[in-house]
């Protein structure tokens, strides 16, 4: 990796935990902002790499405050959480239910992730780590990150958000145990 990208992911990084949030996000069981459209030249409108990385380190500094192990990141789930959001910006929705029924295990199981146990967290309008502190303070996705059986995640982060009426980016993670 370039020097010069390597500064421009600290930029993004730093701005992003600066910039205000507005949220919306479920729990299962307007426009663009220049920093967005910075993001989708850098990462296009997935983003791998370093944003996944400082959001799984702040969801394993709450699981340690707890005693629980850390969550490992899973290529597989990340390409599910991948295919997740490549499906709501085409069909235009943000829930855990797609519009045509479609179920979040089934994202995992499409990348031949077995799994025993599976969850997600959806979330938009949250700027770096702040996605797990909004996350901590609901009681479901909390339980998600805490979830003592679950031992890897799967992230993916998108530029802007699926639905007019919130700003991105929008983040999925998908939680698994095998």
């Amino acid at each position: 990796m370039s020097p010069r990208f390597q500064r421009l992911i600290a930029f993004v990084v730093a701005i992003a935990t600066l910039v205000p949030a507005s949220t919306f996000a479920e729990n299962r069981s307007r426009g663009r902002t220049q920093l967005e459209a910075d993001m989708a030249r850098v990462f296009g409108r997935r983003s791998t790499g370093a944003p996944q990385e400082t959001i799984l380190a702040a969801m394993n500094r709450e699981r340690a405050a707890y005693g629980l192990g850390p969550l490992r990141l899973n290529q597989t789930l990340s390409l599910a959480a991948s295919d997740r959001i490549d499906d709501m910006f085409a069909k235009r929705y943000f829930a855990h239910v797609s519009p045509d029924g479609i179920q979040p295990f089934t994202w995992a199981r499409k990348r031949g992730y077995r799994y025993s146990l599976i969850g997600e967290n959806l979330a938009v309008g949250y700027r770096g780590t702040s996605v797990v502190d909004g996350w901590m303070r609901s009681p479901g996705h909390r339980e998600n990150i805490l979830q003592r059986s679950f031992d890897e995640v799967g992230l993916a982060i998108a530029e802007g958000s699926p639905q007019r009426g919130y700003r991105g980016p929008t983040v999925v993670a998908l939680y698994g145990t095998r």
